[in-house]
């Protein structure tokens, strides 16, 4: 946290908990606090909202200090929330103290020989709670005279009981209240001066250089005297620490409130001019552009795509209505059939790929009310908009630095002195450049500020960041709900726009703080909120507590927020798809769940403070949001601040007893969704009521694409922090902290996590293809189990030109990005290779490269079908896998098997070197014969060669494809066209790539080793890269949850270290016809040359019940693919665990098959020993055997390992060793298995 000049000052984990039990046993220490005995793994069982440890960075080991804070204090006599209530009962208070300004010091240990320690961690506990003004040191009666007593006295102030003397305070409790002014240092501000330009300039130099460089040495005081001679409003203030600069302000009051108004969205900040009910009012009314976001459960119904008009002029059904009236008889059918197609998809086409389905702009009449100047009347001419620009309420921060020397949290003091600087004026401004990159100081204050949205006209590029007065410096208390402010809660949950005049009292007018919800809540929402509030005030028994927030004194205080709270006891049940420690605290603490938190941007900066005042009335120690993806979920205002948690980074088989399993409890009094903490897509944050703490390298990044690498790399950075042991989890509420931006195209992003998608046929199951994906569950759960919106900004276009001088990407909506270090994530998995990019794909071509795409194409299925319009079949072309999912797509969802043609190329018969997971040759053939006897019509070695369009040149009325060997044409009519030929890169990007001269090689990027292209500032992973020079390893196909890691670690967006080759598993999944499932996984090859290929490797092969398995093994014994295919509705992803693997740790896999004893290996991979290899530490267990195996051979390096004797010596002595390491594994991780495990003391026990 701090760095003195001589020890460091941080947050203490349980790692520390050696080094503190050698402090606790030193006798040269001081203390004030219970001290436990040693050992001391039970202090940390104990809630502390701070433990801080302080040490010399030369002696680690060895701590100087040791202090605990907490909002009540260690004493188990009186409820956590009535601390503060006994005291100004029973003690002599005249302070306002409350729990959001209040805080206990509960212990402190330190060396004798340290007597400053004591102050600097006093002070640290301030710089890092801005709330807290109050620090309180409870001493027992009758203590004994203590030096860390007498220390801490000199800082606070001792209060005794009310009703007692002076002679029997002595024998009495007392209190020791420490006021944060009587302890922190003292800056003074003051306004610079000239003479002040050599010490300004060479501070604003660490952070900014360039401005010396551009504007010359002597720029402060040239501004200075300009601004005295001319008498402008610019102020410079400087901030003085021990005599020397600390900081700059450099402030002014002139604004252009217009300018902002029509640029920015400022109705919830009152649009930054002063309205004082009662005064005489001025109001200007200006024509804006607005944005309205269409409501998620709105953009793919089928009632939403049904309901636009169709081009063509009429109805579909009446066919006269689209015909020419002078047609010729032998264009009549043509003409009709390829405008009655073309009025069919245009709209769905066009409008699921165009921005406006999802963001419309509207103009709207903007009206300002603001106060005139006393004495002064409006008159008709142009003095309306002067008055209202003097009306403003804001002034401008133009420039902020920190002395490098100065803490960061200084930057809080430096509000409070602009806000002194111009006390008549309420709202702070600060003006960002899209351009710049912030420093440390600018980033730290950044926090304290809210940043407002553009227009999409807005012709200021500049973010714009506001920060109120009250919010900073108001007091905030919390108060349990009262029937009568229920009114006021439910207003803040259901109204989008609320008028000013009617809708508030005069107090909050006064404040500036007013109500603007973004999101409606749906009607079940709101049958939800009925039951919660009803159960609330008319249920003695009710589980739920509701407290509101309040700003202001005890004669004026404004409701700024609500939070609705309940128990959560399915702890256990969510730590099995979720990354979370160990049920450690079961019996010593409560974990509850908020059902609704809404608080008002301006003040979600003092998030830790109000969540953890809260927790403490319930005596919660964790709180979780739960936002329910596919389901009903009810607002939380603070999920930015709150701790995301992680899904399991590997689904894990948890042996399922029946579909009750995984269930979230539910109650009687309110219907609350029904949840499976196992299949739910479920986005979970949890607040642990520890500081708030920003982790990550906030880089600058920009990445094209939104592929499965581009999904993994974004959740590899946002939970970069965590790690196995949890240490950051149990030290901080984490926040990721990233600054990454994603081009898109149109809707990418919205369907990939749309969940109001229903599938007529599938009814709502998240089996159905629309809905289901095929990539590994590391990228699944990238928008299954989480939001990646929340961290990740995310733009909407097309990308048409990379310009590498300037560093700009541009849009085909004039949009321009600057790029510090681009990726190129975009590469696609299908399209047509000689496509024309200038020319726009016909509206019956489908490509399956996104989620959208599936949308697209099941609304196009479902208009043809609906409206019996399918006069000439379906085709789809192309190999592997993904075909066939394709078609039984088209069979169940109302296709007929006889209006589907599959043309399959011409297959060249090659030696496999790298294994593929998408293809499969051996389930070619059994597939082929599946899709035969539905009826399908079956083309085989036909290559694509071109398409032949109506006369309208938008739709396709036929596909000419080439036969093989006898190079014959054949000419097929279709109605649509759904291509799987692979195609990694499209015409258009290969296009804007060679304009920008980035290097390519047979439609591929060249790349070097670090994956960086011919620009060292442009980096490309996946499937359409050719490095060079060209290793020995497979680097295509390979798991994208490497690539991620791997491209983290070369960018310096992750430390550890990373090996050059690929080796974790790779997989597909999809749903084949007759209702079997299937799911490849396969090893990426470590060599390539010199290798013998795929085909020789040794096939072990399991067909039972209607499962086929098939495993592969390499010459090292070493399994490289799994093959399964079954019609069990089970999750099969979890044979990841067992592909890369050798079969000696497979339980001897090879031999018991090749014995007989394995008839099913579905049913092998699921016996319970499995469970060992499928935990998160098995490979923790894997590394200290190897320890133990190079300890033995390091031993003796004598022994004659020749001799058979000695041989099987070493050999007993390993198995025990490696025994022993399992057995204490096993009695380690014991809870955490789902079977039971015995180990030798209950054998012995028997």
């Amino acid at each position: 946290m701090a760095k003195a000049s001589k020890y460091i000052i941080r947050m203490a984990g349980v790692q520390d908990l050696p080094r503190i039990e050698t402090l606790y046993a030193s006798v040269t220490t001081h203390h004030f606090g219970e001290k436990r005995r040693a050992p001391l793994m039970q202090l940390f069982y104990e809630h502390q909202a701070y433990r801080l440890i302080v040490y010399d960075p030369n002696h680690f080991t060895s701590p100087l200090a040791y202090g605990e804070f907490h909002i009540y204090p260690n004493i188990p006599v009186l409820a956590n929330d009535l601390w503060l209530h006994w005291l100004s009962a029973r003690f002599c208070l005249d302070l306002p103290l409350s729990h959001l300004n209040t805080m206990f010091f509960n212990f402190f240990i330190c060396q004798n020989e340290q007597p400053t320690v004591l102050k600097d961690l006093v002070t640290e506990l301030f710089y890092n709670e801005h709330k807290v003004n109050f620090l309180i040191v409870s001493r027992p009666p009758s203590s004994l005279k203590n030096d860390a007593y007498e220390a801490i006295q000199q800082y606070g102030q001792t209060y005794y009981p009310t009703f007692s003397t002076l002679s029997e305070q002595r024998g009495l409790p007392s209190v020791i209240i420490i006021n944060r002014r009587d302890v922190m240092p003292t800056i003074s501000f003051r306004k610079a001066l000239p003479e002040d330009n050599d010490d300004i300039v060479e501070m604003i130099d660490h952070e900014e250089p360039q401005l010396r460089q551009k504007n010359g040495d002597f720029y402060i005081a040239e501004e200075l005297l300009d601004s005295e001679r001319t008498g402008g409003k610019e102020l410079i203030i400087v901030a003085e620490l021990a005599e020397n600069i600390a900081g700059l302000m450099w402030l002014t009051d002139k604004l252009d409130v217009e300018l902002l108004a029509t640029n920015f969205h400022l109705q919830r900040l009152g649009n930054l001019v002063r309205c004082t009910p009662g005064a005489k009012h001025g109001k200007v009314s200006l024509e804006v552009i607005s944005t309205h976001t269409k409501p998620y459960k709105e953009l793919y119904t089928e009632s939403t795509l049904m309901s636009k008009p169709l081009n063509g002029g009429g109805s579909v059904t009446t066919m006269s209505s689209i015909m020419p009236p002078h047609a010729p008889p032998q264009d009549e059918f043509e003409l009709r059939h390829s405008q009655l197609i073309s009025s069919q998809f245009e709209c769905i086409y066009d409008e699921l790929r165009h921005g406006q389905h999802y963001v419309k702009a509207v103009h709207e009449l903007l009206e300002i009310s603001f106060d005139l100047p006393s004495g002064e009347e409006l008159e008709d001419g142009g003095n309306t908009v002067e008055y209202m620009k003097r009306a403003s309420s804001a002034f401008l921060l133009k420039m902020f630095n920190l002395n490098p020397k100065v803490r960061l949290e200084y930057t809080f003091f430096f509000l409070s002195a602009m806000f002194s600087a111009f006390p008549e004026l309420d709202h702070c401004l600060i003006r960002v450049p899209a351009t710049s990159t912030l420093s440390k100081s600018q980033r730290e204050l950044i926090r304290f500020f809210l940043r407002t949205a553009h227009r999409p006209n807005s012709s200021v590029s500049d973010s714009l960041y506001v920060a109120h007065r009250c919010t900073l410096f108001g007091d905030l208390h919390l108060f349990p709900l009262k029937r009568s402010e229920l009114e006021e809660i439910m207003s803040m949950l259901r109204l989008t726009t609320i008028p000013r005049k009617s809708a508030y009292s005069e107090r909050d007018q006064e404040s500036g703080i007013s109500w603007v919800v973004s999101n409606l809540i749906s009607p079940e929402g709101s049958q939800l909120i009925d039951q919660i509030f009803t159960d609330i005030f008319n249920n003695e028994e009710t589980e739920f507590t509701c407290y509101t927030v309040h700003c202001g004194n005890s004669v004026s205080r404004t409701i700024v927020g609500f939070i609705v709270l309940r128990p959560f006891t399915d702890y256990y049940a969510l730590s099995r798809k979720f990354y979370l420690p160990r049920e450690e605290f079961h019996l010593t603490h409560r974990r509850g769940e908020i059902v609704m938190f809404k608080l008002h941007p301006l003040f979600q900066i003092w998030c830790d403070s109000i969540v953890r005042s809260v927790a403490m009335q319930d005596n919660y120690r964790e709180l979780y949001y739960f936002h329910h993806f596919m389901g009903v979920s009810l607002p939380n205002d603070l999920m930015y601040n709150m701790m995301p948690v992680e899904p399991r980074r590997v689904t894990r088989n948890w042996f399922p007893q029946n579909d009750n399993d995984g269930l979230k409890r539910q109650i009687d009094t309110v219907d609350f969704p029904r949840i499976n903490f196992f299949s739910a897509h479920l986005h979970v944050v949890c607040h642990n009521l520890l500081p708030s703490k920003h982790m990550g390298i906030p880089h600058p990044l920009v990445i094209v694409g939104f592929s499965d690498i581009c999904r993994a790399f974004l959740r590899h950075i946002i939970f970069g922090w965590n790690t196995k042991d949890f240490a950051n989890f149990k030290r901080y509420n984490c926040l990721p902290l990233l600054d990454i931006t994603v081009i898109v195209p149109h809707g990418v992003v919205e369907a990939a996590y749309d969940s109001d998608f229903s599938c007529s046929y599938c009814h709502g199951s998240k089996h159905c293809y629309v809905s289901i994906g095929s990539s590994i569950p590391f990228v699944k759960d990238a928008t299954h189990r989480m939001d990646l919106r929340h961290w990740v900004q995310f733009v909407p276009g097309n990308l048409v030109a990379i310009d590498r001088t300037e560093k700009v990407l541009r849009l085909s909506d004039s949009c321009n990005i600057h790029y510090e270090k681009l990726l190129l994530l975009s590469d696609i998995r299908y399209g047509l290779r000689g496509e024309d990019p200038t020319v726009a794909m016909p509206y019956n071509y489908s490509a399956i490269n996104y989620r959208l795409d599936k949308i697209i194409l099941y609304h196009k299925l479902q208009t043809m079908i609906d409206r019996d319009n399918l006069c000439t079949p379906i085709i789809v072309y192309g190999y592997g896998m993904p075909v066939f999912e394709c078609i039984n797509f088209l069979v169940t969802h109302g296709c007929q098997a006889g209006d589907i043609t599959y043309v399959q190329p011409h297959i060249p018969q090659v030696s496999e070197h790298i294994l593929y997971p998408r293809e499969d040759a051996g389930l070619d053939l059994i597939l082929l014969e599946m899709v035969a006897d539905l009826g399908i019509e079956i083309y085989l070695s036909a290559n694509y060669r071109r398409l032949i369009y109506f006369p309208n040149h938008t739709t396709i009325e036929s596909v000419e494809f080439q036969l093989i060997p006898s190079r014959k044409s054949i000419t097929l009519n279709c109605d649509m066209f759904i291509n799987f030929d692979e195609s990694f890169m499209c015409s258009g990007f290969e296009r804007i790539l060679l304009d920008a001269g980035i290097a390519l090689e047979n439609r591929k990027i060249i790349v070097n080793a670090d994956f960086c292209t011919n620009d060292p500032n442009i980096y490309a992973i996946g499937q359409y890269i050719t490095m060079d020079p060209s290793p020995n390893y497979q680097y295509t196909h390979t798991n994208p949850q490497e690539c991620a890691e791997k491209l983290a670690f070369i960018l310096n967006m992750q430390g550890g270290s990373t090996h050059q080759r690929f080796s974790k598993v790779n997989m597909f999944t999809s749903r084949l016809p007759m209702n079997y499932q299937m799911v490849k996984i396969v090893s990426p090859q470590p060599l390539l040359m010199g290798q013998i290929t795929n085909e020789f490797m040794e096939n072990m092969t399991t067909y039972q019940d209607g499962d086929f398995c098939r495993v592969r093994l390499n010459h090292k014994m070493f399994v490289m693919e799994i093959v399964c295919v079954t019609k069990k509705k089970k999750s099969l992803l979890f044979l990841e665990y067992f592909c890369g693997r050798h079969v000696a740790l497979l339980n001897n896999m090879r031999n018991r098959w090749q014995s007989g004893w394995i008839d099913n290996f579905l049913d092998y991979f699921e016996q319970p020993w499995t469970e060992l290899l499928m935990h998160e530490r098995f490979q923790d267990l894997q590394l200290k055997n190897r320890r133990t195996l190079l300890a033995i051979l390091l031993m003796d390096t004598t022994t004659n390992l020749y001799k058979p004797e000695n041989r099987k010596s070493l050999e007993e002595t390993q198995c025990k060793r490696l025994e022993a390491n399992l057995i204490e594994f096993v009695r380690t991780y014991r809870k955490e298995f789902v079977n039971e495990f015995a180990l030798p003391e209950e054998w012995d026990a028997v």
